[in-house]
């Protein structure tokens, strides 16, 4: 080896050396230059790509130390960001030897302590390298299950993985697992959800520890995104859409069960941010709703859990993730009417609310009471109007343009009322509930059309349309205005039908005119008043 191969760029090296024996500090030197001068490459971008995948990947001809490692692979990751469908890395030899060495380099960091560091990182850019080739070529995924990589990855999550090594290792996951046949193997197979669940708590109770990469709310993003795609795309038993509860079935659940278990941890754990859900909490929702509450049993005791230390139900523990679903419903809620970027955080909330209420009877009284405190509401004020919860849902079921959220909002408050529309329409107003009723192919009761038929002015009966009491609006504003005032109003309606028939807009008779010319409106003399 000559004296000034330590200064010479690595690719020139091995065009100067061919297959001889390089020594460890020329490659790490090389590497280094190689590293400095990648803008210059790009013509030969495939050429060098395949040299390190051939020296380092495929064989262990190069890979002299883990700093040598970890230097080619950072090299290699530079070079992979821009592939097209011919490049290299697309390949199975290229997935099967970047996991491969992986792992080699995850295992070597447990027993060469003084290369430890640089043995984590080089797993860290393999991993890195095949997280980039599946998101910039999406058809490469495949490869994936092909190299059965998510045995891979389940080996290096189960050994005390490093915050950024567990985040990788949940971006591979989440960017592959996208059929049914995928999840199923990650479930059955591997018990995939219960390693997951393991991570995430690790990350839970590293709170706010940022001395790695990532932090470990993000690492926990990372894996519950990996989770939702399990949770999402391991098989119904159904087809999709055949039912209207597109929950897992129960002995489907009952697999996933540690991950419905520390998604509900993790609700209770994470404050609001900024007053919205912090990212593992939005992932953590999306991943309960996936889930019934009835059943099997052990699926039932992680929404309504028992008191773990006498066996007995206690009030507050049963109902401790319910309580905290709620608290954040209705601290999203009050947030909402100014802010619209809560309301997409919302929904998911109101529909694992809607299922709960629905399917358990004493979840449904906890929690009617708290939206609807008794001898509260006010039915002398319009349902928007009334102050709490009850009056923040219905400003914003009645959003226009208000997409899922009014619907789960309507459909809350329905479950709620325990599906009695009648109650319902009286409780927020046809007024407001018309848009929602008609989406759902809800027809009013002939009670509440017999209600307003029958109504009488001798007894406050609630006016359905409004949602307050009849004679409540017009009628005392009319009993407010002076005479002036009266006929102030009166040439305003005359004048403004008047413009509405010259334009063509409406042809009915001015119904100012017909009253004035039937004697029923006196011009009241200025003089005289």
């Amino acid at each position: 080896m000559m004296a000034n191969d330590s200064a010479t760029d690595y690719f020139a090296l091995v065009n100067i050396h061919g297959e001889s024996e390089l020594d460890s500090q020329a490659i790490e030197a090389g590497l280094l230059v190689a590293t400095a001068d990648t803008g210059a490459q790009a013509s030969k971008r495939q050429e060098y790509i395949s040299t390190i995948l051939s020296r380092f990947v495929y064989s262990d001809q190069d890979r002299r130390t883990a700093r040598a490692t970890s230097l080619a692979l950072t090299l290699l990751k530079t070079l992979g960001r821009q592939l097209d469908d011919s490049n290299e890395l697309g390949t199975e030899r290229a997935f099967n030897g970047l996991l491969s060495l992986a792992l080699d380099m995850k295992n070597q960091a447990g027993m060469d302590s003084e290369q430890a560091d640089y043995a984590v990182e080089a797993c860290n850019e393999a991993l890195t390298c095949v997280a980039n080739t599946m998101l910039l070529l999406p058809k490469s995924r495949s490869l994936f299950a092909d190299v059965c990589g998510a045995d891979t990855i389940d080996k290096i999550l189960r050994s005390d993985a490093s915050q950024t090594t567990a985040f990788l290792c949940g971006r591979c996951l989440f960017l592959s697992i996208e059929s049914p046949s995928s999840a199923a193997y990650c479930v059955d197979t591997l018990d995939l959800p219960k390693t997951l669940a393991r991570v995430i708590r690790m990350s839970l109770d590293r709170g706010s520890d940022n001395r790695d990469r990532f932090s470990p709310q993000q690492v926990m993003n990372e894996l519950f995104k990996a989770a939702m795609s399990l949770c999402v795309y391991y098989p119904r038993g159904t087809p999709h859409g055949s039912s209207s509860d597109d929950s897992l079935p129960p002995e489907h659940a009952a697999k996933l069960i540690d991950i419905l278990q520390v998604s509900l941890d993790t609700l209770c754990a994470l404050p609001l941010s900024s007053g919205h859900l912090a990212d593992p909490a939005r992932q953590a929702i999306g991943i309960a709703l996936n889930f019934p509450t009835l059943s099997p049993d052990p699926v039932l005791r992680c929404w309504l859990p028992l008191d773990e230390s006498s066996g007995a139900e206690s009030e507050e523990e049963r109902y401790r993730y319910v309580d905290r679903i709620y608290q954040l419903f209705t601290l999203l809620a009050d947030s909402a009417t100014g802010d619209d970027s809560c309301k997409a955080e919302i929904t998911p909330l109101a529909l694992v609310l809607v299922r709960l209420v629905t399917e358990h009877p004493n979840v449904r009284r906890r929690l009617f009471y708290r939206v609807y405190p008794q001898d509260s509401e006010d039915y002398s004020a319009l349902p928007e109007d009334r102050p709490g919860l009850s009056g923040t849902l219905v400003r914003l079921m009645r959003v226009p343009q208000g997409g899922m959220l009014s619907g789960a909002i309507g459909d809350f408050l329905l479950a709620l009322l325990g599906q009695d529309v009648a109650k319902f329409i009286l409780a927020v107003g046809y007024g407001n509930a018309a848009g929602y009723m008609l989406a759902r192919g809800i027809a009013i009761p002939e009670s509440v059309i017999r209600q307003v038929r029958d109504a009488v002015d001798s007894e406050p009966v609630v006016d359905p349309v409004t949602g307050r009491y009849l004679n409540q609006g017009t009628d005392r504003e009319l009993a407010n205005m002076t005479d002036e005032e009266k006929e102030r109003e009166a040439e305003r309606l005359f004048v403004l039908f008047e413009r509405l028939n010259k334009t063509g807009f409406i042809k009915v008779d001015n119904p100012v005119r017909a009253a004035m010319e039937s004697g029923r409106f006196q011009e009241i003399d200025e003089e005289s008043s």
